[in-house]
């Protein structure tokens, strides 16, 4: 006889955001390989790009400009749509999805509408937004401190495998080469604070 899986009762969702100075070039350069190359239809898979999404940000501090974390839990039976409306909201900030990665499904594109200048990395900016539903009991601090943003990656990136229902990262802007500028970081994330 299989075993049934328990089904929580309440499913913890996190949303992790975080501006970047545009000298984190090479965070953008990972996650897109990350995505091109993450098997994401198991949940192993998943943790594993939660894994190194997060040390990818652990290891460069010195780029954390501004934060945002917000965590709640709803009902198992809402955690789905709860959880895909927050990522709609996201990833209607992209101009296009150049890469991703689907539940094994990979799908990249080359991005061809513009063709990026150099970039003044003091004044342009790189957001990363990580969606987390975890059946662990998860809530993070939302202070715009450093020490808080190392604690909460720690803590998003030691969501054991059996934990982890669902995953999504979101950078913008995703083209190579391509940076916000503080207005446009600010104004399509309008919840992030300044550390």
């Amino acid at each position: 006889i299989a075993s049934q899986e328990v089904k929580p009762a309440k499913v913890s969702l996190i949303q992790f955001q975080i501006g970047l100075l545009a000298s984190a070039k090479e965070i953008q350069v990972n996650l897109r390989e990350l995505a091109s190359s993450s098997n994401t239809s198991t949940s192993s898979g998943l943790q594993r790009v939660l894994q190194d999404t997060t040390l990818a940000l652990l290891r460069k501090p010195e780029l954390w400009v501004y934060s945002n974390i917000e965590t709640g839990s709803v009902p198992y039976a809402s955690a789905e749509s709860t959880f895909n409306r927050i990522s709609i909201t996201e990833r209607s900030k992209l101009k296009a999805e150049l890469t991703s990665n689907y539940s094994g499904q990979i799908s990249t594109s080359k991005n061809t509408e513009s063709n990026p200048g150099d970039s003044d990395p003091t004044n342009e900016y790189i957001a990363i937004t990580i969606l987390v539903a975890t059946k662990k009991d998860l809530r993070l601090n939302n202070s715009a401190n450093n020490e808080h943003i190392k604690e909460a990656l720690m803590l998003l990136g030691a969501i054991a495998s059996n934990d982890l229902m669902a995953l999504e990262i979101i950078w913008q802007p995703e083209g190579e080469g391509e940076t916000l500028t503080e207005e446009e970081l600010t104004t399509q994330n309008p919840n992030l604070k300044h550390l």
